[in-house]
């Protein structure tokens, strides 16, 4: 029962990484892109997994590397892993919140 509890706690917990600011997404800087060995990202200590289906958008010339500020959308999937549906690059300002 209690590992039960815990794990409903640590979903619970999850979905809340997606409602910081007023549109349901999360901010933070890239961390770590993937690489043929290991798919996921990791924006502001949390990690995301993305797929072909994954939208990625940068405007001006901004490149997705690490340090970059960029606000994440999605959804948690059944394994309770963070999965992005639209990634988009940022104004630093929106990481400094």
């Amino acid at each position: 029962m209690k590992k039960i509890f815990l794990a409903l706690a640590a979903l619970s917990l999850s979905f809340t990484a997606f409602a910081a600011g007023d549109d349901d997404a999360f901010y933070g800087k890239i961390e770590k892109m993937p690489s043929a060995q290991n798919p996921t990202w990791v924006i502001g200590g949390k990690t995301f997994k993305a797929d072909a289906r994954t939208k990625v958008e940068s405007h001006g010339g901004h490149k997705f590397d690490v340090g970059a500020c960029v606000k994440v959308e999605g959804d948690i999937d059944h394994r309770g892993e963070f999965f992005i549906s639209e990634m988009e690059i940022k104004n630093e300002s929106r990481c400094h919140k």
